[in-house]
């Protein structure tokens, strides 16, 4: 079918008619490309747009130099450890400085917007998943609050304490709230604190006390489902939640044994009469007023712990343990269903108990309870979104590869290519300042190289967080190091010796990888499988 309008164009005012009829009947021609539709000089052009053609000439896409690379690195260590951690600027608008980098970089080498774009677009899309667990956890937090789960393991787990065994049950207690809670901050901020309090009363030295206070914390948020860091853990290097959980037992369980007989045997030269401190007293005082307490309350931390066991559908589990949680608030603690949905999505607050208010509650308290909620999650969703924003613009343009094959190109073995993740996940944590920069960059690194080996993704998991959240909370000048702290009173480099699950976990995580010890390695198959379906190209 030929069909011409150039000698019409100007010259009359159906023209304008007849251009818009061009562009539906070119639309038809790309659902039907035998028909040939000419219009005038530009049948040629339009010939190539119906062959796949385009009429511009790309710019060719210049693959990075190493020097390149590596100032892409020093980009976010500079905006990171300088804007964030010395002049304390927002992180998130620190990760979109390096991002905004990283595409200029892309950009000089030839890469168009629109693929920048999509890199980013597709990036965000595979961590969607996270994100919904991310924010079910902090519904889950608030509903364990109001139905008065994570106080009951509170207010029991102080009292069962003695002056000998003060030190291994300030690690007990702090773990088992942080498992719980999927926070080590809210355990060293709480219990943690009242654990001080005691120490000091008993006049058992601080240092070992406050070291036990960060390992027990650390054990939890590194072992907790609920934790932000295990779920970005996992997140990060592409495996799965409870998988992520099941491995870290491997390094985790045999440091926590020793480092609580190292302290049971230091802390039996202490005793005396144990005599209750005042603050905790009234702590404890205030959630008796506000809860009654029941074994029934465990059920939804038991739901958690079965479906890890029994590896179910996490999701699923999360909101089927909030229900029952939601349920129990109303039967045994007398809260309105309406109280329940608003922690849900804003978390617990003190002014749903009738007669309580913030002003008159114990401060410690107060610390406890009123967390959690959907939109506590916000911030680190935020984190997540700008960092892997950078993340995706630094893969498609090939920072990343360049920079694996250059430090562990010549890297041949197992054993080397765990040292070599353990090694970057621990410079990444002091360079970056926080935990999140070490995670997310050392499972985006090290990916290919553990596939390659045939190791399965939830050894470089394990590997991140070994490296990155046991090492934070050593480091003075790092967010966990600063907070820890702050809260207990005692300086990072005094409770740094006594901290020993932070240097047995990696030196663990390195011995396995050349031993093969806990090492979960799967078949070529199965990794050239898992290389294609993370976009990466199979030899």
């Amino acid at each position: 079918m030929i069909f011409s309008t150039k000698h019409l164009r100007g010259r009359w005012p159906g023209s304008s008619f007849l251009r818009c009829a061009q562009h539906i009947f070119l639309h038809r021609a790309f659902w039907n490309k035998s028909q040939q539709i000419s219009f005038g000089n530009l049948n040629f052009r339009f010939r190539r747009i119906l062959m796949g053609q385009n009429t511009k000439q790309k710019r060719e896409i210049k693959k990075p130099s190493l020097a390149q690379s590596v100032i892409v690195l020093l980009s976010l260590v500079f905006f990171v450890s300088i804007g964030y951690g010395v002049f304390k600027l927002e992180l998130q608008v620190m990760l979109l400085c390096t991002a905004a980098f990283t595409a200029f970089m892309a950009m000089y080498l030839g890469m168009d917007w629109q693929t920048i774009e999509g890199a980013i677009s597709q990036r965000i899309v595979k961590v969607m998943p996270a994100v919904y667990i991310m924010f079910t956890v902090g519904a889950l937090i608030s509903t364990f609050i109001y139905s008065g789960t994570i106080p009951m393991l509170i207010y029991y787990g102080l009292q069962i304490i003695s002056p000998q065994f003060l030190i291994p049950c300030s690690f007990f207690i702090c773990a088992i709230l942080a498992t719980a809670t999927g926070t080590g901050w809210g355990s060293a901020g709480t219990a943690g604190v009242a654990l001080i309090g005691i120490a000091m009363g008993l006049e058992i030295p601080l240092a070992p006390v406050a070291a036990a206070i960060v390992a027990g914390s650390t054990f939890g948020d590194k072992l907790s489902p609920l934790s932000d860091t295990t779920i970005m853990a996992a997140l990060s290097a592409g495996t799965d939640l409870y998988a992520h959980v099941r491995s870290m037992l491997w390094t985790t369980i045999p440091a926590a044994i020793v480092t609580v007989i190292a302290y049971t045997v230091y802390g039996l030269r202490f005793g005396g009469d144990f005599v209750m401190p005042e603050n905790v007293s009234s702590m404890l005082s205030t959630l008796d007023q506000i809860y009654d307490w029941n074994i029934l309350l465990l059920i939804p931390f038991v739901i958690i712990l079965m479906g890890s066991l029994m590896k179910k559908p996490t999701l699923p589990v999360m909101y089927i343990s909030i229900a029952v949680a939601v349920v129990l608030g109303m039967i045994f603690q007398g809260f309105s269903l309406n109280s329940g949905l608003t922690a849900f999505v804003s978390g617990f607050k003190i002014t749903m108990v009738p007669g309580m208010d913030a002003a008159t509650t114990n401060e410690n308290v107060l610390t406890l309870i009123q967390r959690g909620g959907l939109t506590s999650m916000s911030n680190i969703i935020l984190t997540i979104f700008c960092a892997y924003s950078f993340a995706g613009i630094a893969e498609e343009a090939g920072f990343m590869e360049k920079i694996i094959d250059s430090l562990i190109g010549k890297v041949k073995t197992r054993g080397a290519t765990v040292t070599a993740a353990v090694c970057t996940a621990i410079v990444l944590t002091i360079i970056g300042v926080s935990g999140y920069i070490s995670l997310i960059m050392t499972g985006e690194l090290f990916r290919k190289p553990y596939l390659k080996q045939r190791m399965d993704l939830c050894n470089l998991s394990r590997t991140c967080e070994d490296g990155g959240t046991m090492i934070c909370s050593i480091v003075p000048f790092s967010t966990s190091g600063l907070f820890y702290a702050g809260a207990l009173g005692v300086p990072v480099l005094s409770y740094l010796p006594w901290h020993f699950m932070a240097f047995i976990c990696p030196v663990l995580a390195i011995i396995y990888g050349f031993t093969g010890i806990g090492i979960k390695m799967i078949s070529q198959e199965e990794a050239d499988a898992k290389l294609k379906e993370l976009g990466f190209h199979v030899e």
